[in-house]
């Protein structure tokens, strides 16, 4: 059985305490703990109201206990409950909560697709899947045109003939050097035509 268990102050809050549970459950069973501010509030006897129905709550201590019927349980719905429990001294008190059947991803009853569903999951698994391989045939070659472009006027220049010269290595020869023979008529010309 599944437990849930609350801590319950009989004082009013603003904000209501939340109770959930799942939808289809049939083995919940939810445990306040009742307290007075710091205290314990421990009733002798307690009533548990959700919605329209009224069940018997299990009182030992400051605990109130409350096995959720399946039958709550049939329709997520969200609802408003209380408490009502008696002291000793034959006073009653309540404190409210809201109580939530939360929707479960199934829309059937989960108990009775048991067997079926780990029949199919254990099938799913006992599948052997093998990878396939994709076939894919080849792509022929369509031939491609040449495009050529014609050269704007920028590019209109002559072609730079491009030609590979080859020297061969000169082997270096002494120089002779022939004495300068002066000649004074000459120098004497060059002077005086300035």
């Amino acid at each position: 059985m599944i437990v849930n268990t609350y801590n319950l102050n009989m004082i009013p809050d603003r904000v209501l305490p939340l109770v959930m549970v799942s939808q289809y459950d049939t083995s919940r069973c939810i445990v306040f703990n009742l307290y007075d501010g710091e205290s314990e509030y421990q009733p002798t006897s307690a009533k548990v109201l959700i919605g329209t129905n009224q069940y018997d709550g299990q009182v030992s201590g400051n605990q109130v206990t409350f096995n959720v019927p399946s039958e709550l349980t049939q329709t997520a719905q969200y609802l408003f409950g209380e408490i009502v429990a008696t002291d000793s001294n034959g006073k009653m008190s309540s404190l409210n909560f809201k109580f939530k059947v939360d929707s479960t991803p199934m829309q059937t009853n989960t108990l009775t697709l048991g067997k079926s569903l780990s029949n199919g999951l254990k099938t799913a698994l006992d599948l052997k899947i093998e990878p396939t391989e994709e076939k894919t045939e080849p792509i022929e070659d369509e031939p491609v045109e040449e495009v050529v472009e014609e050269p704007t006027e920028e590019e209109q220049t002559e072609p730079i003939e491009e030609t590979e010269e080859t020297e061969e290595p000169v082997e270096d020869e002494p120089i002779e050097e022939e004495p300068i023979e002066e000649n004074e008529d000459e120098l004497v010309n060059d002077n005086t035509d300035n």
